[in-house]
């Protein structure tokens, strides 16, 4: 199938979705048609049948149980040490993260060739991976920076999100 097609296609499909006026769901229910808007459950009824329905999917995502989260407890001069370190940090990144996306399209050029060299391909992969490894170690050394800039107090919430982290950002 031709590519812009698909494109048009995708683009119609999530404007529509997307577009409030062309997303009217139909639930066997029927309860949400037009006059389902933002904040419309207050006028739905309350019987165990529309409860079940969301099954909690409107639950706030809970926080751990310890002290407030570290951000909302910085003194002013924290805030001015972490502000420096963010910036530190964001002035380090600012090139490695442009390198590693030209990389990365470089990358996929080569791979896109007939005949692509093996070689050359993997000889890339490398030099990305070198300034992938090089944009994390600054990141763990800007979390371990900042912990130290912190209070014992303050240190309990931020280790606890540090440990849900899926992956420095």
């Amino acid at each position: 199938m031709n590519h812009k097609l698909l494109g048009s296609l995708l683009l119609t499909s999530i404007f529509v979705i997307a577009n409030p006026a062309f997303a009217e769901e139909n639930h066997k229910d029927g309860h949400h048609g037009a006059t389902a808007t933002k904040g419309h459950h207050d006028k739905l009824d309350n019987t165990d049948h529309h409860k079940g329905k969301h099954k909690g999917a409107h639950k706030k995502k809970k926080g751990h149980h310890f002290s407030p989260h570290w951000a909302k407890t910085l003194s002013d001069e924290q805030r001015v040490a972490v502000d420096k370190m963010h910036l530190k940090l964001d002035t380090q990144h600012a090139i490695l993260k442009a390198q590693a996306t030209l990389l990365q399209k470089e990358l996929n050029v080569m791979t896109a060739k007939d005949g692509a060299d093996q070689t050359a391909i993997h000889s890339k992969i490398d030099e990305l991976m070198a300034v992938k490894a090089e944009i994390m170690k600054h990141r763990y050394d800007h979390l371990t920076e900042m912990r130290d800039a912190l209070t014992e107090q303050q240190r309990i919430s931020y280790d606890m999100s540090i440990l849900k982290r899926e992956g420095a950002k």
